[in-house]
């Protein structure tokens, strides 16, 4: 039996479970999410983008990023153009977009699971990378 290595992501931005956020957020690099955001969050530019949300988490609004470890709670859209793990806390209302999928026993999940062809993640990836020319 092949186990692949687990992906290691680096965190350039940790929120505080005490912290919320209202409003839409973008960043570059990593962040943990162990607070609130009420808005859509998106990665700009590069392939690292990644978020990963803690136990008592929660996102109201919908996410782009390429990587995504989700163990908290969202309310809204997830499109994931690289990686996205789901763990056993998480609760998730609303699709997702993937390009590789792993999902944990015990989440839930209410929404469309839909695996993202090439082509679209290239497109997708080109948006984001336009975005962070205009910043």
């Amino acid at each position: 039996m092949f186990f692949k290595k687990k992906n290691k992501f680096n965190i350039d931005t940790l929120i505080n479970e005490d912290f919320v956020i209202k409003g839409d957020t973008t960043y570059i690099g990593g962040i943990r999410l162990d607070g609130k955001i009420i808005g859509n969050v998106n990665v700009l530019g590069g392939n690292n983008g990644t978020l990963i949300m803690g136990e008592g988490s929660e996102v109201r609004g919908n996410i782009i990023v390429h990587n995504a470890i989700i163990g908290g709670k969202v309310t809204g859209n997830i499109r994931a153009l690289n990686y996205i793990e789901i763990h056993p806390q998480a609760d998730i209302k609303g699709d997702i977009e993937y390009k590789v999928l792993e999902v944990h026993a015990g989440a839930k999940i209410l929404g469309e699971l839909k695996m993202m062809s090439s082509s679209a993640i290239k497109q997708y990836t080109k948006e984001i990378d336009v975005k962070i020319e205009k910043s």
